[in-house]
């Protein structure tokens, strides 16, 4: 608004300065008068047009791989140095790997210009691990605001996006809020007055789950009000404004507010190859898994939930190191005693192997035939026995996440890994 970016020796030099709400025509006027002439107050082309799409939410949620009982946290950072990506670059695989990624998803927006400034193959290289590990990461221009439309909880900063996410109603927590970089009386000021920040003393999850748990709609109204004076009229004042500057008559028929396309919540990630610290708590005949990805390397040093937590890997996981590792490997595809044998030979750390069709074999010599049809479920439930010298049940209860999985087991027999 002030007077070295809008002014050319002392006049304007754009024909129109197109602004969202009146609020900012009354500091342009006290700013920087000689340009209150060519301002005009059009509204939010981009607000409208998600408050126009919000009824797709559960389209935009099936076509990134959320599931109903998922909730998706979206990390947001605008562009420089003071923003959520310059100051606090681990934050991304902080907030993957703190979640059970059975309960959460996780999305990365990330501005433009940090794309266009490093170029998309260093933005995926950066985020390369997150990726593995499910973060779904849409390209700058259309993505973006189906992944907003679709979030639970924005974990954001004094960008855009972040005043978007409050705008939307949707849960928010400011991770990184550099005051000297917003603009007094702006919508970024209200939200960084308005929003609960993260704080680095407290776990990750507490802090998701509280805030969403807690939030209270309608708690950035304020926030919603100071973005649009205009709201839905965008399309239609700056369409008469581009036609006055073409001097041709305005067409008779309405503006177009085009919806977000569900196509445009696409591209999202989905681990080829999980690999997983997986936590399992039993009793008697039930129980209860929580996965948390093991793509992402940070210090879990200090969380006790992590201490007896089992690193589990499928066998064509890039990452060659985290295999080796594991306690437990699990094919998608290999069946039957050869393919066990294979995996064990191949990954002599691995106490438990188990193939795409139920079959489970331990180090030990065992092999135990299962209904879950997930082999990494399997796996684990049999690894768990072994650790604690428990005996399995016939039928098992398992709980990942909101689901409820039933299987049985059958009695183990002799395995011979030179066969």
């Amino acid at each position: 608004m002030s007077p070295e970016w809008l002014l050319y020796s002392g006049r304007p030099i754009a024909s129109s300065l197109v602004l969202a709400h009146q609020a900012e025509f009354d500091r342009l006027a006290a700013l920087t008068p000689a340009a209150r002439d060519t301002a005009f107050v059009a509204g939010d082309p981009s607000y409208d047009r998600m408050r126009r799409s919000r009824h797709l939410r559960a389209q935009y949620r099936e076509a990134l791989g959320v599931a109903p009982h998922q909730k998706l946290v979206t990390i947001t950072s605008t562009w420089w140095r003071n923003s959520l990506l310059g100051s606090q670059p681990s934050l991304f695989r902080e907030v993957v790997g703190a979640l059970d990624r059975d309960r959460y998803r996780v999305a990365g927006l990330v501005h433009p210009n940090i794309w266009h400034g490093h170029g998309p193959w260093q933005i995926r290289t950066w985020l390369a691990d997150c990726q593995r590990a499910g973060l779904l990461l849409p390209p700058p221009a259309e993505g973006w605001q189906a992944v907003l439309l679709a979030s639970d909880l924005v974990v954001g900063d004094h960008g855009a996006t972040t005043a978007y996410g409050a705008c939307l109603d949707i849960p928010l927590l400011l991770a990184a809020f550099p005051e000297s970089d917003v603009a007094p009386e702006s919508v970024g000021e209200l939200l960084g007055a308005t929003a609960p920040r993260l704080n680095s003393r407290e776990p990750l999850d507490v802090q998701i789950e509280r805030a969403v748990r807690t939030y209270r709609p309608g708690s950035f109204d304020d926030v919603a009000a100071l973005v649009t004076s205009r709201p839905g009229e965008a399309a239609a004042r700056l369409r008469r404004l581009f036609y006055e500057h073409l001097r041709l008559t305005e067409p008779a028929s309405g503006p177009i507010v085009p919806l977000i396309p569900v196509s445009a919540a696409t591209g999202h990630a989905a681990p080829a190859a999980p690999a997983n610290f997986i936590v399992c708590e039993s009793r008697e005949d039930r129980f209860h898994l929580t996965r948390y990805p093991a793509d992402v390397d940070i210090d879990r040093s200090g969380s006790a939930k992590f201490s007896n937590a089992a690193l589990t890997a499928r066998e064509d996981h890039p990452d060659e190191s985290l295999r080796r590792r594991a306690a437990i490997v699990f094919s998608a595809s290999a069946t039957g005693d050869a393919a066990l044998a294979d995996l064990l030979r191949r990954h002599p750390h691995a106490t438990v192997a188990a193939s795409s069709d139920g079959r489970v074999a331990t180090r030990s010599g065992q092999v135990i035939e299962t209904t879950f049809t997930d082999p990494e479920v399997a796996a684990a439930l049999v690894f768990e026995s072994v650790l604690r010298g428990l005996r399995l049940p016939r039928e098992a209860t398992v709980s990942r996440g909101d689901e409820v999985l039933l299987g049985a087991f059958a009695p183990s027999r002799v395995f011979d890994l030179g066969s």
